[in-house]
């Protein structure tokens, strides 16, 4: 009910049609995003969602146009900020039915693997999902979801060449998501480390599945914001947002490109 009611009032009063192509931006990444003309911005309030808790995420679509193109930009839902998973589940579901069938997934995360730094950019190839709960529980029309190429082979294979042609080292990894909103332990890296992690954060892999369940084609990119060095590191929300911007020019790159 809540999403076609949403999806209804983007269609009548916001004038919203067919979208092409949407990305998902994490903590501080807004400015990762192509340019975009013609921009409608919706507050998640204004249809029925609840309202963003965390700096850096707008909680709100914003509808665009890049080269001819139907863009649309989603703010997440966290699972930490509302405890129910069906909430997490609504943003990808209303751009679902209003046609998308292709989405990229920002995440800024912490760099697990030794030899990443802050500023890296790594493409995803593949998540483990430690939060212990998956994101289709309870779904309506419940399916066995595939996740066999989760992050899209063929197209992670065109953002490896774009990174090429552009000189962009570009990383690429397993991502882990924790279900935070605490940072995780020493013991915790250590044990993600020994998994074969190489980053994580606190979203991305509730989003991958549930693009997939919807049957998305999905892509991914994890931006290293701080390392663990296995010292008394002290980790603040400012300083993710700060490392963020500092690596979005790279990315923007090659998300224009890939648009």
């Amino acid at each position: 009910m809540v999403v076609d009611n949403a999806v209804g009032i983007l269609k009548n009063k916001y004038n919203i049609g067919d979208v092409e192509l949407a990305f998902v931006a994490g903590s501080g990444l807004s400015f990762a995003l192509p340019d975009i003309e013609n921009q409608v911005e919706v507050t998640y309030e204004s249809i029925g969602l609840p309202r963003s808790k965390v700096k850096g995420h707008s909680g709100k679509f914003v509808f665009g146009e890049h080269n001819g193109k139907k863009i649309v930009f989603v703010s997440r839902i966290h699972y930490y900020e509302c405890g129910n998973i069906e909430m997490v589940r609504l943003p990808f579901e209303i751009v679902a039915k209003l046609g998308v069938k292709k989405i990229v997934l920002l995440t800024s995360s912490g760099g697990i693997n030794n030899d990443f730094r802050v500023g890296d950019i790594m493409l995803i190839s593949d998540h483990i999902n430690f939060t212990g709960i998956n994101p289709l529980i309870n779904i309506e029309k419940m399916e066995f979801t595939n996740m066999g190429d989760c992050y899209n082979q063929e197209w992670r294979s065109q953002v490896k060449q774009i990174a090429l042609d552009n000189d962009i080292n570009l990383k690429e990894g397993v991502f882990v998501q924790m279900s935070g909103p605490s940072y995780e332990t020493k013991a915790e890296i250590n044990m993600l480390r020994m998994l074969g992690c190489d980053a994580v954060s606190m979203s991305t892999a509730f989003d991958c599945v549930i693009c997939n369940y919807l049957s998305m084609k999905v892509i991914g990119f994890s931006v290293i914001v701080n390392t663990f060095s296995g010292k008394d590191d002290k980790l603040t929300h400012i300083e993710v947002l700060d490392n963020a911007k500092k690596a979005s020019s790279k990315l923007k790159t090659i998300l224009t490109q890939l648009v």
